[in-house]
């Protein structure tokens, strides 16, 4: 049975999941839905890529993923389905999909055209009941992806620097602060290992507060109380933390910052 994943800046109390949990449940009550996360941030683009890029390669393939973080909702923004080797992408085009896209082996876009749903009620404000919750039924239920609408080229990508390398340190971009108050930024674990990053190596952060030390450690425990540290995290990105604190709070940083690092 296939399983469809649900991620949105809904929340839990207004009806909205739950009424697209039962536009996909009505077209088959077997079917198994896993709620990923609906406290994204409101409009939050960001946050909802990069929960979705971390979270969506553990779940089976073959899996159909709606994502639905959509503040240009019914404006000229394409509602798309992303076939990728690992499963498939249902949502908006504004740069939510493209990074897990990547991450599940993106090949090929398709736009939802609307006249799909010919006879069927779709609100101008709610595409994530009416096109994406409905798509993923009829996905599930066997309809081939490139039967919705036209073939897209290229998805809408975020505006997310580089990394910047230079001899005297680099300048990353904040791609999360989870609930913990821990920075995520853009580098990955390839880049770490490839600068010659170890544990035990201090490092300087260039903050509002001045420069500050933070030394890489291996686990958040062994940074010591009220100091910064720098971790590999389980994400697969490098971190910026605290024992117990929110290292965001104290940095004043907060999802595409940017911060200097010097080595």
């Amino acid at each position: 049975m296939v399983t469809i994943t649900l991620l949105s800046d809904f929340g839990l109390t207004d009806p909205y999941v739950a009424e697209m949990k039962g536009v996909i449940l009505s077209a088959d009550p077997d079917l198994t839905i896993v709620d990923v996360s609906h406290g994204i941030d409101r409009h939050n683009i960001a946050m909802g890529s990069f929960i979705l890029e971390t979270a969506l390669p553990y779940f089976p393939r073959g899996s159909i993923h709606v994502a639905v973080v959509d503040p240009g909702v019914g404006t000229k923004r394409l509602p798309l389905v992303v076939v990728c080797k690992l499963g498939v992408l249902v949502g908006p085009d504004n740069g939510l999909l493209v990074r897990v896209a990547q991450k599940l082996g993106f090949k090929a876009g398709y736009q939802i055209d609307s006249q799909r749903f010919k006879g069927e009620k779709i609100s101008a404000t709610f595409h994530g009941r009416d096109l994406f919750a409905r798509t993923a039924a009829k996905l599930a239920d066997g309809l081939r992806p490139d039967t919705f609408g036209a073939e897209v080229k290229e998805l809408v990508r975020l505006d997310i620097p580089s990394v910047h390398v230079s001899d005297e340190g680099m300048t990353c971009t904040v791609l999360h602060v989870d609930s913990f108050g821990n920075v995520i930024l853009n580098l990955g674990e390839g880049e770490f290992l490839t600068l010659g990053l170890h544990e035990g190596r201090s490092l300087v952060l260039n903050t509002i507060l001045g420069q500050l030390s933070a030394p890489i450690f291996s686990t958040y425990s062994e940074i010591p109380s009220d100091q910064l540290g720098v971790i590999l995290g389980s994400q697969g990105y490098v971190e910026i933390a605290m024992r117990e604190r929110s290292a965001a709070a104290m940095l004043g940083l907060k999802p595409l910052d940017r911060i200097e690092i010097r080595f």
